[in-house]
């Protein structure tokens, strides 16, 4: 919307002085020759742009993530009021899970290599090619409809208004890690790098056998088969290195004659992070008659994990003229996380008092990739009184590949040895949280989307109400592929004692497969027969959407906006392996049509001070293999999952409010409170069965309602008290400014309706969902409680900028239990993170400017606990991070 924006600046700023100097500056548009008879001001411009939107939301802009010094998305929006950060990855938008929420990215949707979600990994997306962020919190209909908790808007930089280059390295560690011991596997030359050299590949020789193939392959063959694998089982130890991060930036602007323009942004990083966590782990026996528990487990859990991320991002603009623009831009996310876990300690089946000791062990690599293309236009009619026209196209994909990951585990046996768990040596029955057997899966996920749309809006006057009628219409297509493949060995019946107590590495020898004391198996179809494990999965979605919309300023101080929005929807699943083939009985198929209204109204009812008024109806649908009626392993956590062929979509009416004051240039407060009423929510529960699989069930009925307070204030504290900086063209004193902001949340979720019971809960299989805990609980993931507090310093004249935040997270439901366990909660927790950055622009030494920074993260280090009934379940310090960089502008 620029020239549209570019013109209301012109008319608001038509009697002042400066104007001319203002619109100078917006891309060398000059101010139109406009004859006003009357002009109402109500009050200062200000350049908020969540005073400007009809919708209630908060913008994170390059000013605001500039003072903050985080390095990627996610962290970035717990900032934000409402908004918290959960697993290091997942934002949630006022207490509500990542299912509930969407993110875009200019507007459009993303590739995710999320398994079994749409959900986006925000610590994949670095602040680096972030233009500002949208938190939208009130349903608007140009957006997609599966909105419940809120939007979150990514936009990347685009045309340049100047040439630019820079250089930044910086290097830092972590209290916990750095210089410390790790542990660590042999993997391949490139690992550093973040990309595989091969070394975790399948051999050819299996590669190129199904499991079926494999399992009819009979002796000397089968062992020469099991030979094949690299043997790279065990773990060592080292010490860990600092962290480090390169980044390249340039943009380029080229003008070809008085309007045309061509610009181009690229941008480059490298960064390479190690971490260890040194973790409390226990479980517990709940029994549910008096309360009481027992522990089942005690290991102290080791895990160090390297983070490389490679970050690509380019836009290329064409400005043909003032009312006509093309961009085309690429973004590539990847991170890599090569990890090694190690737990060690006492676990048994009754009592850990008298329980084994085990040690277990997991080498996991995984990458994970996003990249978009995406084609816009944006076009200005002034023959139709300036109405916008734009349009889209983009093409994005994602993958997951997690290849060779390696799992087993070591019990003492009666001899007081270490012994590799079997299912033929030891069983693994009277331990808990342990491998049953020696095994590496191989697991590959490749998501792909296709979105086409386009967009319009007219302006025009009825009488004296300024109006803008919107519309536009949309098709959105993703597919979805997963293979797992898993491997299982086992020792042979044949097999002497003292083989069983070997480390790995000579215990998976070319000299034991040749003596046939340790064999293979290929599980992944036996899995399919003998317990509807499938290992192949294909899912889909289709999406075509048309909406319309208008926005209407009724008069000077009130403003209505509404719309609706229709959208036909086909979801697709299926799951196969073993004698089950692909397109019979998992395959599945969901329609959906939506109506889908809102309506907002927006009170100026004094000078600066303006009320908001939203209520929408939205949906939240099953998402991906959610509804198929198959059991798949998460290649993250290992975890069984069962989809549900009777899984409806949750439906629910939106209802907001808030009071904003503008009572300065960037000073502003606001208070608002929100209500959502929940019908059918899709809710998370146990399958009663032997193992534990999960699956997804619709509740009876939920809701969540909450306050919001945000406060913004420039601290003028020379001016206050009448004390005057020499020397400087502004005082010191007067460049601070307090951000704050809290929210408090709360929820409930009924999960059965009156006289039912969990075997009334219909899902796949025949079988019933465990018997709960409780029937009335908190949303799972919702805290109380939310908060930040931001003091910054930002001194353009000596080209400081400094900041200290605090962030407070309170306790949530992390886990649900079930039966007699009680839930697993996240105890609260805060955060104080401090930035130093001081830039010198008279660098001539090397280029035009020098930046030195200075960051510190999570300062006084609380610890992160999860408890159940009490008692510690997981607890660990993440450690203080650090880094020192140094940026030249060239």
């Amino acid at each position: 919307m620029m020239k549209r924006n570019t013109l209301a600046l012109a008319v608001s700023l038509a009697s002042v002085p400066w104007a001319s100097q203002v619109l100078a500056q917006q891309g060398g548009i000059s101010a139109p020759a406009l004859e006003i008879e009357e002009v109402f001001v109500l009050g200062e411009f200000v350049p908020d742009e969540k005073r400007d939107t009809s919708e209630i939301s908060n913008v994170l802009d390059v000013e605001d993530l500039s003072k903050l010094g985080e390095t990627n998305v996610g962290i970035s929006l717990s900032r934000v009021t409402g908004l918290s950060l959960v697993g290091g990855k997942y934002v949630y938008v006022r207490g509500l899970g990542e299912r509930y929420s969407s993110t875009l990215l200019n507007g459009t949707r993303i590739s995710s290599p999320v398994p079994f979600q749409k959900t986006v990994p925000l610590d994949i997306i670095p602040n680096k090619i972030v233009e500002s962020l949208l938190v939208q919190k009130t349903y608007s209909a140009n957006y997609p409809g599966d909105f419940s908790g809120g939007v979150i808007d990514i936009r990347t930089k685009s045309t340049p208004l100047e040439d630019f280059a820079n250089i930044k390295l910086s290097v830092g560690g972590n209290s916990e890690t750095t210089a410390g011991d790790g542990i660590y596997y042999k993997g391949g030359d490139t690992d550093n790098w973040g990309w595989d050299d091969g070394t975790r590949d399948i051999p050819l020789n299996i590669a190129q056998l199904s499991s079926e193939e494999f399992e009819a392959v009979e002796d000397p063959q089968r062992r020469g088969l099991g030979a094949s694998f690299f043997n790279n089982w065990d773990i060592y130890e080292k010490s860990l290195k600092p962290n480090f991060t390169g980044e390249v930036e340039l943009g380029k602007r080229i003008d070809v004659g008085e309007e045309s323009a061509v610009g181009f942004i690229g941008s480059f990083r490298y960064s390479n992070q190690w971490l260890n966590r040194f973790t409390d782990f226990r479980r517990y026996e709940f029994t549910g008659v008096d309360g009481g528990s027992r522990q089942t487990v005690a290991y102290d859990q080791m895990t160090s994990r390297q983070v490389i991320g490679f970050n690509g991002f380019a836009t290329l603009g064409y400005e043909i003229d003032v009312n006509n623009a093309i961009n085309l831009t690429y973004t590539l996310m990847r991170q890599t996380e090569d990890e090694t876990q190690q737990n060690k300690g006492l676990s048994s089946e009754d009592d850990v008092t008298d329980g084994t000791f085990a040690q277990s062990i997991r080498l996991q690599w995984t990458d994970n990739e996003i990249e978009t293309w995406q084609l816009s236009g944006e076009h200005y009619l002034s023959s139709l009184n300036d109405a916008e026209f734009t349009w889209r196209l983009v093409d994005g994909a994602a993958f997951r590949d997690s290849p060779d990951t390696r799992t087993y585990t070591y019990a003492e046996n009666r001899d007081g040895l270490l012994e590799v768990v079997t299912p033929n040596r030891q069983a693994a029955g009277d331990l808990r949280e342990v491998f049953q057997a020696p095994e590496r899966n191989y697991a590959r996920l490749d998501d792909s989307l296709s979105d086409y749309g386009f967009d319009f809006s007219l302006p025009f006057y009825i009488g004296d109400m300024d109006v803008v009628i919107s519309g536009g219409a949309g098709y959105y297509e993703r597919t979805r592929e997963s293979e797992d493949r898993l491997f299982r060995f086992d020792l042979t019946t044949d097999t002497p004692d003292y083989v069983s107590i070997m480390f790995p590495q000579q215990l998976f020898s070319q000299d034991n497969f040749a003596k046939n004391w340790v064999t293979v198996r290929d599980f992944t179809a036996g899995a399919a027969n003998a317990a509807g494990i499938f290992p192949f999965a294909d899912s889909g979605e289709e999406v075509t959407s048309y909406y319309g919309s208008f926005d209407a300023q009724l008069n000077d101080r009130l403003r209505l906006q509404g719309g609706v929005r229709f959208e036909d929807v086909t979801l697709n699943a299926d799951a196969w392996g073993g004698n089950t083939e692909q397109g019979t009985i998992n395959a599945v198929e969901q329609q959906y049509d939506d109506v889908l209204p809102s309506l907002s109204l927006t009170y100026e009812f004094i000078e600066n001070m303006q009320i908001r008024l939203a209520w929408s109806d939205t949906v939240n649908r099953p998402s991906l293999l959610e509804i198929t009626g198959t059991t798949i392993r998460n290649p993250q956590n290992f975890q069984l999952y069962r989809g549900n062929v009777f899984l409806e979509p949750a439906e629910l009416s939106n209802y907001d409010f808030r009071w904003e004051w503008y009572f300065g240039n960037t000073d502003s407060m606001s208070f608002g409170a929100f209500y959502k009423d929940f019908t059918n929510p899709i809710e998370q529960g146990k399958v009663q069965a032997q193992n534990d699989i999960f699956t997804w069930f619709n509740a009876e009925e939920a809701y969540l309602q909450g306050l919001e307070y945000d406060f913004r204030k420039e601290l003028r504290i020379g001016e206050w008290f009448g004390v005057e900086s020499e020397g400087w063209d502004e005082n010191w004193l007067d460049l601070f400014t307090l951000s704050a902001n809290a929210s408090y949340i709360e929820s409930e979720v009924t999960l059965l309706g009156p006289d039912e019971t969990a075997a009334d809960v219909p899902i796949t299989g025949g079988r019933n969902i465990a018997q709960l805990n409780a029937n009335e609980r908190p949303l799972t993931g919702q805290s109380d409680v939310l908060g930040n507090i931001l003091l910054s310093y930002d001194d353009p004249d000596r080209g400081v900028i400094a900041s200290i935040a605090y962030n407070y997270t309170g306790e949530r439901i992390a886990l649900v239990g079930s039966l007699n366990d009680p839930d697993v909660l996240q105890e609260a927790r805060g955060r104080v993170d401090v930035l130093f950055r001081w830039t010198w622009d008279e660098f001539d030494m090397v280029g035009s400017g020098l930046e030195l920074e200075f960051k510190a993260a999570n300062l006084f280090d609380e610890p992160i606990e999860w408890t159940q009934g009490g008692q510690v379940y997981e607890r660990y310090n993440l450690g203080i991070t650090y880094s020192a960089g140094v940026r030249l502008n060239l």
